[in-house]
């Protein structure tokens, strides 16, 4: 399973808007803070429960950097690196929480045993990454710590 996170132009205010796929199907919208965000990439993903929100959250394995996850909220000032993900977008808010969906989706493709792995690019780049490359560059391993 690929994860697409399709970010935008960042807007003067450091919103940074994006669209989120699975297997090339729209899932949501995304919405980070420029000042914060990690590179565009390749990355492992794992699942564990967030102490900070007591539910389970799909974490992405950033180099150097630690508890950066998908998880809830509406303005770019409501993340320091995550991701935040919903359903509806208006301008430069979004609202819906959508990751308790993102974690289920992603625990359903780790018990069938899919490698998962998402993929942070600009909307003006080309997909980089094939789905068949997932296993060797790693996979999603569901930690089961829940």
């Amino acid at each position: 399973m690929l994860i697409e996170l399709i970010r935008e132009k960042p807007a003067k205010s450091g919103a940074v808007r994006s669209k989120v796929k699975i297997d090339g199907d729209f899932f949501g919208y995304g919405l980070e803070n420029s000042a914060y965000m990690f590179p565009n990439g390749i990355y492992t993903l794992y699942g564990r429960t967030s102490p900070k929100f007591g539910r389970n959250k799909v974490y992405i394995n950033v180099p150097g950097r630690s508890n950066i996850m998908f998880h809830g909220g509406n303005t770019a000032d409501q993340t320091t690196g995550c991701v935040l993900v919903a359903a509806n977008r208006d301008g430069e808010t979004i609202s819906g929480d959508l990751s308790d969906e993102l974690f289920n989706v992603v625990d359903a493709a780790a018990n069938r045993g899919e490698g998962v792995a998402l993929e942070a690019r600009d909307d003006n780049t080309k997909l980089i990454f094939a789905l068949g490359v997932i296993g060797a560059i790693g996979v999603y391993l569901l930690n089961k710590k829940r």
